[in-house]
């Protein structure tokens, strides 16, 4: 019988969202028995940190992350919630945080400014940051260069080549999501069989990004060991390798 990969950390699954409601019990049990035994769920405003932090205390299978996501700045833009947040000695990251242009309106002077105030946030209590980026790359890799004690991940990396080598000067980790098992996504494929082995993570980024084959709203963790065969098969190593390797590397950026 072949070796089950493992243990596994989704290092970004959005269980908090509405779509997951009644079923994280489920979710996560599906999720274990497949050898995904960690899930870092992060915040997006307020509201989902402070549930990202409640389902960490039901189950001890989470991790939180909070923080107030680019799009949501207009919303929550005072980050008084935040530093109280913080400080719970539970939180693995600050996130999701970063810079999106693609959306309507965007305002990225905005998301800048909020974003540098969670930058300072993180490096002050020695927390790694969840980023999220689109079509921001030119503003975002700037203003983390002002901050040299910071730590992090680009969630659902889809970047260029260029700009995988920048955040990797940088020091950043980045992890490939169920985006990778499609044979459309170039990037992102190219970036996960060419990113050093001790900067690769693993996520499924659930409800939000779909599989090759499984739409979106039916992701979960128990797919990433999906996502961790087809970067395996990218770079050549078993999935065995991988998953020990990509171990090590959840270790070293989120402790224990």
């Amino acid at each position: 019988m072949a070796q089950q990969p493992g243990p596994l950390t989704d290092t970004h699954c959005h269980l908090g969202s509405p779509h997951f409601a009644g079923r994280v019990g489920e979710v996560l049990a599906r999720a274990e028995a497949v050898g995904v035994q960690t899930v870092i769920v992060p915040g997006w405003d307020r509201d989902s940190s402070v549930q990202a932090l409640a389902l960490a205390a039901a189950y001890p299978a989470l991790r939180p992350a909070v923080g107030l996501h680019p799009w949501f700045v207009a919303r929550d833009a005072d980050l008084a919630w935040l530093p109280a947040l913080l400080d719970d000695p539970r939180v693995a990251a600050v996130g999701e945080i970063g810079v999106d242009g693609a959306i309507d309106d965007a305002d990225v002077a905005q998301q800048l400014a909020i974003f540098r105030v969670q930058v300072r946030y993180a490096v002050a209590r020695d927390l790694p940051i969840l980023i999220h980026c689109r079509r921001g790359w030119d503003r975002l890799l700037p203003c983390l260069r002002e901050f040299p004690g910071v730590r992090g991940v680009v969630h659902a990396f889809s970047g260029s080549r260029e700009v995988m080598h920048d955040c990797l000067r940088l020091g950043l980790y980045l992890a490939f999501a169920g985006m990778v098992t499609r044979p459309n996504s170039r990037r992102a494929r190219e970036a996960a069989a060419l990113v050093p082995a001790d900067r690769l993570l693993l996520e499924t980024d659930a409800p939000y990004m779909a599989l090759d084959g499984v739409p979106a709203e039916q992701a979960e963790p128990a797919h990433l060991p999906r996502v961790l065969t087809c970067v395996a098969a990218l770079r050549g190593v078993s999935p065995e390798a991988l998953a020990e390797q990509v171990g090590r590397n959840v270790q070293e950026l989120f402790g224990g």
